[in-house]
Formats: C-alpha cells, sequence, structure tokens
C-alpha cells in the first residue's frame, strides 16, 4: 500500500490528512472516502469521517465538548467501538464510531448533534477539559517561539472565548502538553545523548566526553572538554572560575560551568 502525506495548512494544531493511494479492492473500503484525519481538533464532526485511530477520535470529542459547553459519557468502549451518549436524561444527542474492518481506523457510523436535555444538563454540567485537549487547542500560541503565553494567559482565553474556567495546573499542564505536541517529550533528548557525543568526537578528536549513568541506567551527568578548550589551556593564566546555577525545570538538579582568561584577556569557556 502506497502512503502520500500531505498537510493542509503547515500551522502548528492546523487541519491534517493522510491520503492512501491504491487501497486493497475491499468493497468495504472502496465506498470510504481515501482521507484519514489524524487532527485531533477538526473544526466539525460528521457521519462518514474516518480517523487514523480511537485515541484521535476520542481527544477530538472531548475538544467537541469543550467547544459545544455540554458533557457526555461513554456508554460502550472497546477496540472496535466508541459510543457516546449525553448525560441528560432521554437526550437524543448520541455518537458512534466503529474501527473499519479491525483496524485501528476509526470511522463515524452515527452522530445526532441536536440535544434535547433540559438547559441544567445541557449548560451548567460542563466537561472539564483535560490537559491535552486544552494542549491540542493552544498549539498555535506556541509555535512562534518570540511569542509569550504563560498559563494565566490559557486561563483568560479559555474563561473568556469558550467559557470554562480551569485551575493554574490545569491550565500549566495544557502549556506542558502543547510544548511536548510540538517538541517532543524532554526525556527523549536523554536517548539521543550517546549519538550526540559519537559525532562531537568524531567531529573533535582529542576531546574528552564522559556520560555517567546510574546504576538502572539513568542519566547522571554528562561532562565535554573540546579539544580546542584543551589545547588552549596552555595559554591561559592558571585561575579557572566555576559557576553553577540551579535548573527550575521539572527535572531540577543543578548545571556547572568553568571559565578561565587566556593571555589576551578574553574569557574562555573550558
Amino acid at each position: 500500500m502506497e502512503l502520500n502525506i500531505t498537510n493542509e495548512n503547515t500551522t502548528a494544531g492546523s487541519s491534517r490528512t493522510l491520503k492512501l493511494l491504491n487501497m486493497p479492492t475491499s468493497p468495504v473500503i472502496e465506498k470510504y472516502e481515501s482521507i484519514i484525519i489524524t487532527d485531533s481538533t477538526p473544526s466539525s464532526i460528521k457521519v462518514g469521517q474516518v480517523y487514523q485511530d480511537k485515541e484521535t477520535i476520542a481527544t477530538a470529542m472531548k475538544h467537541y465538548s469543550v467547544m459545544h459547553k455540554f458533557q457526555f459519557r461513554v456508554k460502550r468502549s472497546s477496540a472496535r467501538i466508541y459510543w457516546l451518549i449525553c448525560v441528560g436524561e432521554n437526550c437524543t444527542w448520541h455518537f458512534k464510531a466503529t474501527s473499519i474492518n479491525d483496524s485501528t481506523i476509526f470511522k463515524v457510523r452515527n452522530f445526532n448533534s441536536q440535544h434535547t436535555c433540559s438547559l441544567i444538563d445541557n449548560t451548567f454540567i460542563q466537561r472539564k477539559p483535560t490537559g491535552m485537549v486544552i494542549g491540542n487547542m493552544v498549539i498555535p500560541k506556541y509555535s512562534d517561539p518570540k511569542i509569550i503565553y504563560t498559563p494565566k494567559d490559557i486561563q483568560f482565553d479559555m474563561l473568556s472565548e469558550h467559557d470554562v474556567n480551569i485551575t493554574y495546573m490545569q491550565a500549566w499542564r495544557a502549556k506542558e502538553k502543547a510544548l511536548q505536541f510540538l517538541k517532543g517529550h524532554p526525556m527523549d533528548s536523554y536517548s539521543k545523548l550517546p549519538s550526540y557525543l559519537y559525532i562531537l568526537e568524531k567531529t573533535y578528536p582529542r576531546s574528552v566526553v564522559k556520560l555517567k549513568k546510574t546504576d538502572d541506567g539513568c542519566f547522571l551527568y554528562i561532562f565535554v572538554a573540546i579539544c580546542t578548550s584543551i589545547s588552549g589551556w596552555k595559554y591561559c593564566r592558571p585561575v579557572v572560575v566555576v559557576d553553577g546555577t540551579f535548573l527550575k525545570s521539572a527535572y531540577k538538579e543543578i548545571m556547572l560551568t568553568s571559565s578561565t582568561i587566556d593571555a589576551t584577556g578574553i574569557e574562555v569557556l573550558l
């Protein structure tokens, strides 16, 4: 099966599709539109839409409930079906999606968007959005690194634009989720350290590079001394200044740096 991936809009959080070409000649699959939705914040939900997996369609429905200010509950959920109904008693609103030929791809089979429940059920019992849902909604705010968008800003926008009141911690988790969607999880960076250090040693021979791990394989510290700094040490004054700073990220700890002054009075980082 040949895959052709296209982005309809390069803006983060925008609608993205995955077009499938030369699909297997299954009479069931042939009648589907050849567009699979990968975006978990679609502008609308319609019967016939096809989503890449159950997780995507579940997140899309949570986003939909926040935008339309109502609460649903899961009537049935499995690897093959995702069935939702309104929390309002005897309300006709319902949503059902099932997998295509027992695959991970889900198609919207039935969707009644009209509510017949009372105002108290539909409005005042609203779904509290999760950090992932809000994170998807605020991704465009973090696509430009020059934009400063704090958790307080998220709280204000959610209340003013969607009439949803969230706590500061919910907003903070939403910011972390948005940054994770854009940049990946910070913990994934540690797994790239060995390859980075290998390239560093190949590029700068005679450098001193040391990666230290704990007994259970977790990152402990890293030491790097580039060969140019080592060779230039004999031209520096025999005074080394060591400085440290407390890291305020989720992983805390301390970062240490050392520097000295060369013969021309220029500070050299060791």
